[in-house]
């Protein structure tokens, strides 16, 4: 499979800089890894994820704490893959109100990096929010 990693809607320098503090703020306060990919074509979204989310080992070993935010930009898709530790916290319906709420508003006005940024964030708010609950 053949992954254009530079597609005319890549993040631009300032947003780049911006979701790089995010992650790093969100990993420094609760452990948990944030990474996100935009490719131009993949046949598979689903597929891809899982592939490329093992190939690069996000999360924290032993943890399986990760999730990646991937997006086919000819096509306009996204995926939220999250690693087994995490699943509890962003539940498919979470990751699908992300996906619709948060980032299909900005992706339709091709603001990639706006979409990814503001999911990295409701990521981080979710998994925040997890470590303030007492453990059932």
């Amino acid at each position: 499979m053949t992954v254009d990693r530079h597609p005319r809607h890549a993040l631009a320098h300032a947003e780049k800089s911006r979701l790089r503090h995010v992650v790093e703020e969100v990993e420094r306060e609760t452990d948990v890894e944030i990474a996100a990919v935009v490719v131009r074509h993949v046949p598979d979204i689903e597929a891809f994820a899982t592939a490329y989310f093992n190939h690069v080992g996000i999360g924290k070993r032993g943890q399986d704490n990760g999730i990646l935010i991937a997006v086919v930009a000819d096509r306009r898709l996204v995926r939220i893959e999250v690693g087994r530790g995490l699943q509890h916290v962003v539940t498919g319906e979470a990751a699908a109100r992300i996906i619709g709420d948060v980032m299909v508003p900005q992706l339709r006005r091709e603001r990639y990096g706006e979409a990814i940024l503001r999911a990295a964030e409701a990521l981080g708010h979710l998994v925040r929010g997890a470590q303030d609950r007492p453990p059932r």
